[in-house]
């Protein structure tokens, strides 16, 4: 499967991986999982303290929270969070964004590089066991919606 994710992404430069998914009929997992490492890589979920702290440094995330019937967009700072009650617990003074996070609950976390509407785009995806999104964090693009270098050169060093 890995050879025909790869040959198909070579084959169509501008399709998005979640169209990958639909047109091999594999689930969008399958081809983050066997995706080459410029498209999509695993993360160590041990080391999510790490990757909150680094994304907290950033001035700014797009964090996107996904259901069937709904796409949540938030655009601020990532929070700190304190661990309680079996809860990350966000409630950073310097942004909107709160809530608990189970982080138990998540068991995969993919770095992705990826084509959204057109153009390029750079997530963080924390998925449950059920291979559900929990939620996504985006590099932010600028005024003019490109994708803000800074935050792309410490995204791609992950």
């Amino acid at each position: 499967m890995k050879e025909k994710i790869k040959n198909y992404l070579i084959e169509n430069k501008n399709i998005s991986l979640a169209k990958v998914s639909k047109d091999l009929g594999i689930s969008f997992m399958e081809v983050l999982r066997q995706s080459p490492d410029e498209y999509s890589k695993s993360y160590p979920v041990e080391k999510i303290d790490e990757l909150f702290e680094k994304l907290n440094s950033w001035e700014q995330v797009l964090m996107l929270v996904v259901t069937e019937s709904f796409v949540l967009e938030i655009k601020d700072k990532f929070p700190k969070g304190k661990y309680g009650h079996g809860y990350l617990n966000f409630g950073d003074k310097e942004s909107s964004i709160g809530g608990h996070l189970s982080v138990g609950n998540i068991k995969d976390i993919f770095i992705v590089n990826d084509i959204m509407f057109g153009r390029k785009s750079c997530s963080i995806k924390f998925f449950d066991a059920n291979e559900k999104e929990i939620f996504a964090v985006y590099v932010p693009r600028d005024e003019k919606g490109q994708l803000i270098e800074k935050y792309l050169n410490e995204f791609n060093s992950l």
